[in-house]
Parts: structure tokens; C-alpha cells; sequence
């Protein structure tokens, strides 16, 4: 009421009103009050507002109606929304547009295009030097990395996101990440290294008074319990998540906890628990259709038929079909939306496609020179006399890098550094690629690709004219980075000095 008052003092047309309106907005949402919250903004809408204002009402609608899972709706109103972002020309608001849109259609379960859009934001924050926003992102696109099942792509993300939200100082979010990190560990069966993940985060969490992160670290040990079939383990984290919950303020119900409640449930044998279990977690769902919602349906199911109520289980099924025909028909809608609206996927504005064609002159331009500076000096080269040294150097001096047994060489080294990385470190080759910066890492249908650095790892798709001294910074980034009694570390050492030798001498 006081912000209501606020708004009553000031000039109608101000920015003042228009921002205090924004804030009444806010709080009708906390509230819960999403139709006094529309009202405000239908309001605003009828005044002559400026193309910066319209962009924040409008997405403000946005936002409403993805909280009220009018996910078509939502969708209308961030296209509108980043249509005015490109009208702009503003790199900020078009990555804001392009992540509100990859949150609708991850709710909607069109994880590809949630996926590409999420990449699109990250792009554009990373074009904005915009820290906060790539880290936030990255979460983001591990999240659906993860309900996709590239797990190594989302170990990158979330890695990548822990690192900026520290370096930004957000200590939240950077535990936040390493909860996520755990969840995948957890997700490929790594159980040992998820629960010391998740261990050494407790105590801080519990610190900083974290209760709902610590809650879902609780939960995330009880699943790892569950998976060892450990009984007496994944009930006493699931009492300690109970505990933790009622220190958080929220008459929301944990639909997570739950299911792992009902999952230790059926390991007991006790089938009734986890049915009226279930069904709870399934009525506070209220019908939306996720893959959470679908882990209901099946563990309910599967548990009906263990206690033989076969009527029951035929009606959760028919329940089932009923929520699967309500998410075909989200999805015709979707189609429609996506017939009419055919560029939500075209984020990046005008000036930026300048941008990038100047950017490919000016490296066409390099390259041109560079490629005359090459010619010059093999002219040059082949032209002088060759020194006394040459005619008496040992084998490797008579070693070209195009050779075959040097061709070998640098896959074997390739091989080695990635064994090394993989195993010492635990990480992917995607990580190696982009810690190293000297791959290029790719985006392929939605995914992280390595596509050049893979072809150095078979002598049958190694490059004519290998880049050597990629190998070279990819073996010495290894060695430097890696655990020094790994038993591979000596022969990777050798083969790379080997072939820094023949490099040495390339004429």
C-alpha cells in the first residue's frame, strides 16, 4: 500500500511513477497476487512509453505468465519483447530475451532450442564482457545439458559457472554450481567423487545459513544412499533434509524430496508409503508436465503393480496418457506460435552481423600477409647454402614434420595428453580444448563439438599439414596442469621433446 501511495504523488508521465509501478509489480508477484500485477502493467501499457519502457512491461508480462505456466502466452510476450531489444540495437536486452525465451521452451521440454538459445545469451554476454550474465547462463546451460543427458557438457558448464560467480564474489551461486556438479557426478555413477563434493560444501553452507542449499545437498546424498542401496544411510540424510527444510520460509512443497522419500520407501518394501507418497507429490504437481512429473507416473505405477492393484495402476496410467495428450497439444500450440513467429532463434542485431563481416575482412586482410611473408621466407630459405652443421645433424635433424613416422609422433602425443588429462584430472577433452585456448571448441545441433582437435587423434583424420605447435601447447598445458606421478607423464614428456626437436629443424 505505501508503494501504492508513492505512485499517487508522483506525475503520471515520470519515470519515477513508471519505475515505482515496476517495483508495486514486483511485489504483487511476491505476493502471489498475479492479477493485480497484470492490471498494473495493462495500465502502463496505455501510456506513451518510450521503446525501453514498453521492452520492460511487456516482458514483465512475460514473466507473470511463465509463473502461471501459460507457457504460449509467455512465449508471445518475450518475442515481443526481444523484437523491441533488436529494434534497439541493444546487445544487453536481446541476451536478456534470448535467455527468457530458452527458459519457456525448457519448460515446455524443447530442450534443443532451449539449448541453442541459452548459447545465444552466453554469446552476447560474453561479447558484453558481462561476467554476471555468462555465469548465470553457463548454469543455465548445464541444467539442460544435464536433463539431456550430455553430462560432460554440463560438468563444463557448471565448472565454468563456479568460477565466474567466484570471481564475481556471488559465493551463493558459486555453491549453487557445485551442488549441480555433484548432481551429474552423481547422475554417471561417480558416487565417490559427487559425496566428497557435496560434503565439503555442508559445513559452509551451514555457515552462511544456506538452508536451502544445504537441504538439496541432504537430498542429493540420500539419492547417492539410494543408488548404493545403503537403507540406513539415505534415511538418516533425508531426516537431515527434513530438519534443514523447516528452517526455510516456504509453504512450498519439495517435490524432490518426495520422490526420494518414496523411492527409500519401495527399497523398504513398504509399497503403501510410497504410493500415498506419490500420489501427493503428483497432486501438488497439478499436472505439469516435466520429466520430475514423469519419475512420479512411473515409480506410482511400477508400485501399484508390485502390490497386484492393477485397477489402480491402469487408472495412474490413463492419468498419465491424459497429461502426455495435454503436452501434445502445448506442442501444437508451439508449432502455431512458431509458424507465425519465425525468427524467435534470430537474437543477434543488425549491427553485430557489421560487426562480423568486418571482423572476417580484416582477417582475410592478415592472412594475406601472412601468407606472403611464409612464400618470402621458404624463397628465401631454399635459396641459401646449407651450413656444416646441417650435413652432420643426428636422425631427427633428417626428420621432416610431414613425414609418416612424424605424423605418428603427434598422434601418439595427442593420445597421451588426453589420456593423462582424462585421467588425472577427471575432465573431458571439451575442458582441455577450452583451458588450453588452442582448439576451437564448436556448437554442433545444440552441443559442445572438438571437432579439430579430434582429428588429431587418429593418423587417418590427421590434417595434411598438421598446426604442430597446437600439439605442443596442448602437451605442455598437460604436463603443466596434471598429477606429475601420473605413469604415462614420462612418455609424453619424451615423445613431445622428440617432436620439438623436428620442429627445430624444419626447413
Amino acid at each position: 500500500m505505501t508503494c501504492k501511495r508513492v505512485i499517487q504523488t508522483l506525475p503520471p508521465q515520470s519515470n519515477s511513477a513508471f519505475k515505482a509501478s515496476l517495483e508495486l509489480v514486483e511485489l504483487y508477484r511476491k505476493a502471489g497476487d498475479l492479477k493485480l500485477a497484470n492490471q498494473v502493467l495493462d495500465t502502463l501499457l496505455e501510456r506513451d512509453l518510450n521503446h525501453i519502457q514498453k521492452h520492460s512491461v511487456i516482458r514483465q508480462k512475460g514473466i507473470n505468465a511463465y509463473r502461471q505456466r501459460n507457457y504460449i502466452q509467455a512465449l508471445e510476450h518475450f518475442h515481443d519483447a526481444q523484437l523491441i531489444a533488436q529494434q534497439l540495437d541493444d546487445l544487453s536486452l536481446s541476451g536478456q530475451s534470448a535467455n527468457d525465451l530458452a527458459n519457456v521452451y525448457q519448460a515446455l521440454g524443447d530442450l534443443d532450442t532451449a539449448l541453442t538459445l541459452f548459447l545465444q545469451s552466453y554469446q552476447l554476454a560474453k561479447q558484453l564482457d558481462d561476467t554476471h550474465r555468462q555465469a548465470i547462463t553457463l548454469n543455465n546451460l548445464g541444467n539442460v545439458s544435464r536433463d539431456i543427458n550430455q553430462l560432460d557438457d554440463a560438468i563444463l558448464s557448471f565448472r565454468q559457472a563456479h568460477i565466474l560467480h567466484q570471481q564475481t564474489g556471488d559465493i551463493t551461486k558459486a555453491n549453487h554450481s557445485l551442488l549441480s556438479l555433484g548432481e551429474v557426478f552423481l547422475k554417471k555413477r561417480q558416487f565417490e567423487k559427487a559425496q566428497t563434493l557435496i560434503n565439503d560444501l555442508i559445513t559452509p553452507l551451514n555457515e552462511s545459513g544456506a538452508h536451502a542449499q544445504v537441504s538439496r545437498a541432504y537430498l542429493l546424498l540420500a539419492e547417492i544412499a539410494i543408488a548404493q542401496n545403503d537403507m540406513i544411510q539415505a534415511a538418516h540424510w533425508l531426516n537431515a533434509q527434513k530438519r534443514t527444510r523447516q528452517l526455510i520460509q516456504s509453504s512450498n512443497i519439495d517435490q524432490r524430496a518426495l520422490l526420494i522419500e518414496a523411492k527409500l520407501k519401495q527399497l523398504e518394501g513398504d509399497h503403501d508409503a510410497a504410493q500415498v507418497i506419490l500420489k501427493q507429490g503428483l497432486n501438488a504437481h497439478n499436472q505439469q508436465n516435466s520429466q520430475l512429473t514423469e519419475l512420479f507416473y512411473i515409480a506410482l505405477i511400477q508400485s501399484q503393480q508390485q502390490t497386484k492393484r492393477y485397477q489402480d495402476a491402469v487408472d495412474t496410467l490413463q492419468s498419465y496418457n491424459n497429461m502426455l495428450k495435454n503436452s501434445r497439444s502445448q506442442s501444437e500450440s508451439l508449432y502455431q506460435f512458431r509458424l507465425q513467429r519465425a525468427n524467435v532463434l534470430n537474437t543477434v542485431p543488425s549491427s553485430q552481423s557489421h560487426y562480423w563481416l568486418l571482423t572476417l575482412m580484416c582477417l582475410a586482410f592478415v592472412g594475406g600477409v601472412f601468407a606472403t611473408l611464409v612464400y618470402i621466407k621458404s624463397r628465401l630459405v631454399r635459396s641459401s647454402p646449407p651450413s656444416v652443421d646441417d650435413t652432420v645433424a643426428p636422425n631427427t635433424h633428417n626428420q621432416h614434420l610431414d613425414d609418416d613416422r612424424s605424423r605418428v609422433l603427434m598422434v601418439e602425443i595427442m593420445t597421451l595428453a588426453l589420456n593423462v588429462w582424462e585421467q588425472s584430472s577427471g575432465r573431458s577433452r571439451i575442458e582441455l580444448a577450452e583451458q588450453s585456448k588452442v582448439w576451437k571448441v564448436n556448437i554442433d545441433d545444440g552441443r559442445l563439438r572438438v571437432r579439430t582437435f579430434e582429428r588429431y587423434l587418429s593418423t587417418k583424420t590427421l590434417p595434411k599439414k598438421p598446426r604442430w605447435r597446437n600439439i605442443i601447447a596442448t602437451a605442455n598445458h598437460v604436463i603443466q596442469q596434471c598429477d606429475a606421478s601420473h605413469p604415462q607423464l614420462n612418455e609424453l614428456q619424451e615423445k613431445l621433446r622428440e617432436l620439438e626437436e623436428i620442429a627445430l629443424n624444419h626447413p
